[in-house]
């Protein structure tokens, strides 16, 4: 199964957060299929992706017939959009997300709907049709963990911190191999949860203390927990951070993957 199947199959399972989610979405996946209505036609895809759509329109969801205006919902027609026309490269590879649009028009609106978002899409023509693209890392990471509600984008994004680091902590550190790719483990699974928890709009109800050490983390990815602890209000030592940054991963995992 390539890497674009994988996700899809986790969109699949996404929930819908308010009634008008499941209608955005199918907007987006009849938007990206060339289509505009659902009554009466074949659902151009099969497996799950063939399976979600297939139960919106049997249940007698009517695509919504405007852009959406709520951000749940905007992110539902990114994703159904994605559903339907969209590919993503596997991170080991190269950083790419793009989608494909089949009818006039598609591509503007989604590339609208998107900046309302805080995303940077570019835009190119292939093959006479155009194609909306990402390719930040950090930016496809969280658009699929948006899309996901939380459930995926980690593995882009621990790739994406790790090579960072690497390429980081070797022209700051001179240390050993053993000691390089153990740091940028650890501050890649560390990053890695606290996206998590902000993508499923978590972060907030976090203890301050842990929004602290998490914010720090974020800001300086490849410095020591000693280095971290110094920049806390309590100027806190190695094993305070470290269960800190222990306590955001375990809340992270409890998550879901």
């Amino acid at each position: 199964m390539s890497f674009s199947s994988e996700i899809k199959q986790i969109l699949c399972k996404t929930e819908y957060e308010c009634p008008g989610c499941r209608s955005a979405e199918l907007a987006g996946f009849f938007r990206f299929t060339g289509r505009t209505q659902a009554g009466g036609m074949r659902i151009p895809v099969s497996g799950a992706v063939g399976t979600r759509i297939r139960r919106a329109v049997e249940d007698g969801v009517e695509p919504m017939r405007s852009a959406p205006e709520n951000s749940c919902c905007r992110i539902a027609y990114i994703r159904g959009a994605f559903l339907a026309g969209g590919s993503v490269s596997d991170p080991q590879k190269e950083y790419h997300l793009e989608f494909d649009a089949k009818a006039d028009g598609g591509a503007e609106e989604l590339a609208e709907i998107l900046k309302a978002q805080g995303f940077r899409p570019k835009k190119t023509l292939r093959k006479g049709r155009e194609v909306i693209y990402i390719k930040e890392s950090s930016q496809i990471a969280d658009l699929i963990g948006y899309m996901s509600g939380g459930r995926a984008g980690l593995e882009i994004l621990s790739v994406q911190v790790e090579k960072e680091l690497k390429s980081s902590i070797v022209r700051q550190v001179n240390c050993d191999s053993a000691n390089l790719n153990k740091l940028a483990r650890a501050s890649s699974r560390q990053i890695a949860a606290i996206k998590k928890i902000k993508a499923a709009r978590k972060w907030s109800a976090m203890p301050e203390v842990l929004r602290e050490i998490g914010d720090l983390r974020l800001r300086y990815p490849d410095i020591s927990l000693e280095a971290l602890g110094k920049m806390t209000k309590q100027q806190i030592g190695k094993s305070g951070v470290n269960h800190r940054l222990h306590r955001i991963i375990e809340f992270a995992d409890s998550l879901g993957s």
